[in-house]
């Protein structure tokens, strides 16, 4: 025989009552959750950072290269490679980003950003969309856009590798001043393609010249550097040892 739910002020009807609080429960918080992501893709671009550069960028064969308009004839070429979802290069960045700015706005240091996606393993995933991002704004010569966008998207990885799609990634370029329709690029992932390319590219350019895909990875002049770590482990900056004052 089939058994019906008993109401509320049935005998035993104090279960009944407890599911539908169990529901509401759980609605309650599944609202939450959707207004919260909702609200956060909202503040993306409010949230982002501002900060003005003095060098010039320019986007070509799948690098990025960051250059003082009065860079001394002798300045250091330094290569980083690195992947949008690498903890480590997020660490390294935290490191030397200011002392980059410094010396590159002092035309004393080239840096070229090489852009690898090797830990999306085969799929399109974190690395492909922030190297694809990422490269697009650079070709657009918008330094500050890029310096911004690169600068927050790794310092901020555990949350934009890990929970961004290329909508967020395109109200956080919506922050600067581009074009409206390579907003929409982004926001569409026309860009993935673009994103697969140049991390693969740098992936076999790197191997050929230290044998092996990891990152980060610093070249100065061609050289490998020894990326030192401090007594807390963490990565240090490599720009002093590069740049002598």
């Amino acid at each position: 025989m089939s058994q019906k739910v008993k109401a509320p002020d049935q005998k035993g009807g104090s279960g009944f009552m407890w599911t539908i609080i169990a529901v509401l429960v759980i609605a309650a918080v599944v609202i939450g959750i959707v207004v919260t992501r909702g609200g956060s893709k909202e503040d993306i671009a409010a949230n982002m950072p501002q900060e003005d550069v003095n060098f010039t960028i320019t986007a070509k064969d799948n690098v990025v290269e960051l250059a003082s308009k009065n860079v001394d004839k002798d300045a250091p070429v330094a290569d980083i490679y690195e992947d949008f979802s690498c903890p480590y290069c997020s660490q390294l960045v935290e490191a030397d980003h200011q002392d980059v700015k410094q010396a590159v706005s002092d035309g004393k240091l080239k840096v070229r950003f090489n852009f690898l996606n090797f830990l999306d393993d085969g799929r399109r995933g974190p690395s492909t969309r922030g190297a694809a991002v990422a490269y697009a704004i650079a070709e657009t010569g918008n330094v500050k856009a890029f310096w911004n966008f690169h600068n927050y998207t790794m310092l901020e990885q555990e949350t934009v590798a890990r929970t961004w799609d290329y909508e967020d990634l395109a109200q956080a370029a919506s922050a600067y001043d581009l074009d409206a329709s390579l907003i929409e690029k982004i926001k569409n992932g026309e860009l993935e393609d673009k994103g697969v390319e140049v991390g693969e590219a740098n992936a076999k350019v790197l191997k050929k010249k230290v044998g092996q895909v990891s990152s980060p990875i610093v070249l100065v002049d061609g050289q490998k550097l020894d990326i030192k770590t401090g007594k807390d482990g963490m990565l240090q900056s490599w720009v002093p040892d590069v740049v002598k004052n």
